[in-house]
């Protein structure tokens, strides 16, 4: 008996911590393809064993297969971004398995937000919820984009599905506006379509034909006006989308596109940040209400100082125990940005290393 415990002792020791990630969209989703890229990179160093499974972009369809996986298998973690208006039903179904989770963004519609509460108030398994502030984002975008095209003040928009997270992000596009004296003609459900998109960016122009500015809530939709507006386009628009997309980094880079929300992309990542902070004993428990992503603007102007961590493959050079308590007990609060990530690459680049 004691040579089996001998031998069993070090298996046990060896098991490493496993995460689900419910990626809430398509597999063929290229924002949600870089969610899952850095994602990988983050589990790999913190040493989080990482599973993943698609909802395909269906509350409905993301509610069955996270129900069929948790009747199989049973993770330690789990990172799922909700749908608005099925929060009750996703808390309800998390509740009745012993796993403990993290949500990402704040979708939920104000009243089941009330229903559902903070991490660790009704769900004593919730331990945080990973958001950043879409209005503040929004209002970010609009502003570079007043900033790009300074002769012009009329906006025309397009959003995504109705739900409170496009309701934040017309809300900054407003707030922006009335702060610069500009107007806001109309902002239209897209519903992420890009070639929906493309066609109501004509419809709106026939109908504004003063504006200008064009916001939209992803960068998808953002190349959809592009693919509706051609070559006129540049010089005389001034568009703008969310979520860093390479096809909309490589738009921007060409004057096409004036600038872009983002990298939130690495939301995953930096949630597995606070589960391997949880297994070390290191989460705070609650944490404050707050974002604890910040989103930064890519314009053409900075795309030069980002373009290093750009590329998925580039993320193997930041060290992410380094947003960690665990590594850095005297750190004030989570500080997670790509803004923040690329302070690690500067001591390399001056160093010449």
């Amino acid at each position: 008996m004691r040579w089996l415990l001998c031998c069993l002792l070090p298996f046990f020791a060896m098991a490493r911590p496993s995460v689900l990630f419910v990626n809430s969209s398509l597999i063929t989703d290229p924002f949600f393809m870089q969610v899952e890229a850095v994602a990988r990179v983050a589990a790999s160093q913190l040493d989080l064993e990482l599973t993943i499974i698609n909802g395909d972009g269906n509350r409905l369809l993301q509610h069955q297969k996270l129900t069929a996986y948790l009747q199989k298998h049973q993770p330690d973690y789990a990172i799922v971004q909700p749908f608005s208006s099925s929060g009750v039903q996703l808390m309800s179904l998390l509740a009745a398995y012993p796993v403990k989770f993290i949500t990402l963004e704040s979708l939920w519609q104000p009243d089941e937000a009330q229903k559902i509460g903070r991490p660790g108030e009704r769900y004593p398994n919730w331990l945080a919820e990973l958001y950043y502030d879409n209005s503040e984002a929004s209002k970010a975008l609009t502003t570079a984009l007043l900033d790009a095209c300074p002769q012009s003040n009329q906006l025309v928009g397009i959003n995504g599905l109705n739900n409170y997270e496009t309701d934040r992000r017309a809300d900054g596009v407003y707030q922006a506006m009335r702060q610069r004296g500009g107007t806001v003609h109309q902002i239209v459900n897209g519903k992420w379509d890009r070639q929906l998109a493309a066609e109501q960016s004509l419809q709106l122009l026939r109908r504004y034909p003063a504006s200008r500015l064009i916001w939209t809530a992803s960068d998808w939709m953002a190349l959809g006006v592009l693919d509706a507006l051609g070559p006129t386009a540049a010089g005389q628009y001034c568009i703008g989308g969310f979520d860093w997309i390479p096809e909309a980094q490589k738009a921007i880079e060409q004057g096409k596109l004036q600038a872009s929300a983002g990298g939130h992309f690495t939301m995953a990542a930096f949630a597995l940040v606070l589960i391997y902070d949880h297994v070390h004993g290191k989460l705070p428990q609650p944490l404050p209400d707050v974002p604890l992503l910040q989103l930064d603007i890519l314009t053409r102007e900075n795309l030069p100082a980002y373009q290093p961590l750009l590329r998925a493959g580039q993320w193997q050079q930041i060290d992410f125990r380094q947003f960690s308590r665990t590594h850095n007990p005297a750190l004030p609060h989570y500080n997670f940005s790509v803004h923040t990530a690329l302070k690690q690459l500067k001591p390399r680049n001056e160093t010449g290393q």
